[in-house]
Parts: structure tokens; C-alpha cells; sequence
């Protein structure tokens, strides 16, 4: 994908919390989501305790606004050299890689990011 953003989780819990982020979700330009990040999402909400319908609204809307990027063997190996260069947790590596391999920026709040080529730390 070209011209494309990946946004984290960290900026759908935002959105889906505070409200916060607008301009990052409400956009016509593609949408990308790993799946690593849908999981991140439903677990916050569980664990916040929201209503299990509420839950499976939000993370209806999220697939509909959203592209889903599966990770497979060639993000794991990137991730595997992000990890060690970067020293960052293994599922942002994979986040990372899948939008590096997408030709997405990364979108995120997550300090973990930041400095990174191609991740824009809100």
C-alpha cells in the first residue's frame, strides 16, 4: 500500500475511549490494522469491562473502517531484526514490520516507537 497509515492500538483505544484521534480514523486515505493490534483492542475492552455486545459493535466498526493485515513468516522475520536493532517488545516488532512491509506509516501513541523511521508518535 502506498500513502497508507497503520494505526496501532494505542490510537484506537484512544478514539474508542476518549473520543481522541478523530482525524486519524475518520480519513479517506487507506486504513491499515494488523491483527496482533485487533487482539491488543478487544483484550483493553474486556478487561475494561465493557458489555460484550458493546464490544463486538466496536470491533465490527473498527474491521469495517480498517484493512486487516494477517502476520505471516516474512513479518515475523522482520520483526525478529526489529526486536534486536531496536530493542522493542515482540508484538510492537511485529506491529512495526507489518507496516514497514506494507509501505505504511505507523501511527501510534506508544513511546516504544518513537525516533523509529516511518512511526509518528501522536
Amino acid at each position: 500500500m502506498i500513502d497508507s497509515n497503520l494505526l496501532d492500538s494505542s490510537v484506537w483505544i484512544s478514539y474508542l475511549f476518549e473520543g481522541e484521534n478523530i482525524k486519524e480514523i475518520e480519513t479517506e486515505k487507506p486504513t491499515l490494522l494488523s491483527v496482533l493490534s485487533l487482539f491488543e483492542i478487544k483484550t483493553r475492552l474486556t478487561k475494561k469491562q465493557v458489555e460484550p455486545q458493546k464490544i463486538k459493535e466496536k470491533l465490527e466498526f473498527i474491521k469495517k473502517r480498517a484493512i486487516l493485515i494477517d502476520t505471516n513468516t516474512s513479518i515475523a522475520e522482520k520483526a525478529s531484526e526489529i526486536a534486536i536493532k531496536h530493542n522493542i517488545p515482540a508484538i510492537d516488532s511485529l506491529i512495526y514490520a507489518t507496516a514497514i512491509l506494507n509501505k505504511a506509516k505507523l501511527i501510534t501513541l506508544d513511546n516504544d516507537f518513537r525516533g523509529l523511521p516511518d512511526a509518528i508518535v501522536l
